[in-house]
């Protein structure tokens, strides 16, 4: 086979499978720039649902939401996110669910503790001498749920100063685009 007779078999396939390898090329570019504007603006939704977060701890238990990082777990949005700052924000964000926890909670104590206020014995404050005998060396003015209640809220206030300082930290790195 000659090379007049070779070329005049292969350059009628030519033309479309150039045209098929450059739509596909092409498709490729534009789902790769999709993706990359999904994941800006995911994090900028991120961004913006972290500083309401931080504006939100003040000391008073407030529940934080959720909802943008929830809604990205459960749409695959979260994997468009880097390795690095998928964990780091994944980390920020179980901080934030165990805060949200313990808020519910002294919410809980919060409810016992004025609803029994009254009802109840006063706490007894009890102290034990190191051979094992028990006195009592007071009586408190609050009750036990009451005393709860000021133990779980003293520790909540404690961890929101630290969660607030993560969560500012955060905001200040390069990762939001």
């Amino acid at each position: 086979m000659d090379w007049q007779t070779l070329q005049s078999l292969l350059v009628p396939f030519f033309p479309p499978f150039f045209g098929v390898l450059a739509a596909f090329v092409l498709q490729w570019a534009a789902k790769q720039v999709d993706k990359r504007n999904d994941r800006i603006r995911f994090l900028g939704e991120l961004k913006k649902e972290l500083s309401e977060c931080s504006r939100l701890l003040v000391g008073e238990g407030v529940l934080l939401p959720t909802d943008m990082w929830e809604a990205g777990k459960a749409s695959g949005m979260v994997s468009l996110i880097k390795g690095e700052n998928k964990a780091t924000l994944a980390s920020v964000y179980f901080k934030i669910q165990g805060h949200n926890y313990e808020s519910v909670k002294v919410r809980d104590v919060g409810i016992l503790a004025t609803t029994t206020k009254g009802e109840k014995p006063k706490a007894e404050l009890k102290t034990r001498y190191p051979s094992g005998e028990v006195v009592t060396v007071g009586h408190s003015e609050y009750t036990y749920p009451e005393l709860l209640w000021q133990a779980l809220s003293q520790r909540l206030g404690g961890g929101e100063e630290t969660l607030k300082k993560e969560i500012d930290d955060l905001l200040k790195q390069h990762i939001w685009k």
